[in-house]
């Protein structure tokens, strides 16, 4: 008897169970934790509709966010439905938030931002924590560097012109100085102002003040809020209502995933057998940027803790092109490693940005390291091995997805997923695309 595709899902499911062919994720739930960057809701579901709308045209599928975030202060959540001619896939979409700790940063004193910010340069320094991230990645070396160099320049452009303005004045001797110096400060202060949210120099350096606290346990919020996330995290798998639950971390977040991680294994040692398979995607990381610190034992034993856990499935992607994150270097044993890495502790998967940005995209936005560094949670323009709207709104199982070849033969042109590799039972035709399934 010949079925339409209306009912294919139905004879796809029925034949998982019998083994015969691996299952499809139906329903799946995503945590998002991001990086030090303060995004509300509303702006983080417009991002995903934008990615989803890539996504829809790259694979030819139809994926959708309808609907407004339902928020709390801990976190924010939305459904997205994907789906292709053979496949339907729901996605509970929710954001860990800690976007009103960021803006609260952002409300500090320039003069105290710069101070603090010192205060950290001169302990990376010391602690010799600078001269390990040059030795695991000079780019993000170059990374934590910038906004220094851009503050130098500032002064520099200020003591020129207070020498400058002082000489062609005529003045010497105490008068020289003092007015030197009242120039050098007013256009230091001035360019510091004036650039230093749209470089964005105040947002980096924000971001390494938090950095040097939260190492040294000086951020009481964040920790209360970290143990806030590994609450809703075990209460999800509790409720056992998805085959999956993918946690990703971007960036900074992808350490917070892994003390999200380690203290719900902590509230609950059987947080990975309550029905949803547990899956860690960390991607842009810099679990490394705490963990190279002296003081980031927490960060380090967090790490292990997730690498131990051999319920949780754990990928990570590095691409060369992201310059702020940390390229071929393992976050648990802090070592480099060659282009892959396969033992699931994590599975480390090298990435090419120029396979997922079309080649305008790619010529376009090179030399932003923001936009190159976002690509890892964006929709894709061409179909890659990594495509994050296919690990979290895809009908593949996190280990089949994360593969090295990823989504890549797995989906036919309009969007259908075939399953030509896979053993079929006796009497069952192998599903192309576009094309119906038949039982004897």
């Amino acid at each position: 008897m010949a079925l339409e595709f209306a009912k294919q899902g139905e004879l796809i499911s029925a034949l998982a169970v019998t083994g015969n062919l691996r299952a499809m994720v139906g329903r799946r739930h995503v945590f998002h934790i991001g990086g030090y960057d303060p995004i509300v809701p509303e702006t983080q579901l417009a991002r995903l509709r934008r990615s989803l709308s890539s996504f829809a045209k790259t694979w030819g599928v139809s994926a959708q966010a309808p609907g407004v975030p339902e928020s709390t202060e801990v976190s924010s959540s939305w459904s997205a439905h994907s789906s292709g001619p053979n496949w339907s896939t729901e996605t509970r979409y929710e954001m860990l938030r800690w976007d009103d700790l960021i803006l609260a940063d952002h409300l500090r004193h320039p003069v105290s931002r710069l101070a603090a910010s010192m205060m950290t340069l001169i302990d990376w320094i010391i602690t010799g924590t600078l001269f390990r991230f040059i030795k695991s990645s000079w780019k993000y070396a170059g990374f934590f560097l910038f906004p220094y160099l851009w503050v130098t320049g500032f002064a520099l452009v200020g003591a020129g012109l207070g020498f400058g303005v002082t000489r062609l004045a005529g003045l010497h001797g105490a008068g020289a100085w003092i007015a030197g110096a009242v120039i050098t400060l007013a256009v230091f202060a001035g360019m510091l102002r004036w650039l230093g949210w749209k470089k964005p120099i105040n947002h980096v350096f924000d971001d390494w003040i938090f950095s040097r606290q939260y190492v040294y346990g000086q951020r009481p919020l964040m920790d209360a809020r970290v143990d806030e996330f590994a609450k809703v995290l075990v209460a999800r798998a509790r409720a056992n209502d998805a085959e999956e639950i993918v946690i990703v971390g971007h960036c900074l977040g992808a350490a917070l995933v892994m003390e999200t991680v380690s203290r719900a294994l902590k509230l609950d040692p059987d947080l990975a057998r309550h029905g949803p398979t547990i899956c860690v995607l960390t991607v842009g990381a810099t679990i490394p940027k705490f963990a190279l610190h002296p003081a980031g034992a927490r960060v380090r034993t967090a790490t292990q803790d997730v690498a131990a856990a051999s319920d949780i499935r754990w990928a990570e992607y590095h691409a060369r092109d992201d310059a702020i994150s940390f390229y071929r270097f393992d976050p648990v044993t802090l070592k480099r490693v060659g282009h892959e890495r396969g033992n699931g502790r994590p599975n480390i998967r090298r990435v090419q940005m120029h396979t997922m940005m079309s080649p305008a995209s790619f010529k376009r936005h090179r030399f932003n390291f923001m936009r190159m560094h976002y690509q890892m949670v964006m929709g894709n323009d061409q179909r890659s091995q990594y495509d994050y709207c296919m690990v979290i709104c895809g009908p593949l199982p996190f280990d089949e997805i994360t593969a090295p070849d990823g989504g890549v033969g797995r989906f036919g042109a309009d969007g259908a997923l075939l399953f030509d590799h896979v053993p079929l039972a006796p009497g069952v035709e192998k599903v192309a695309a576009g094309a119906p399934v038949h039982a004897a």
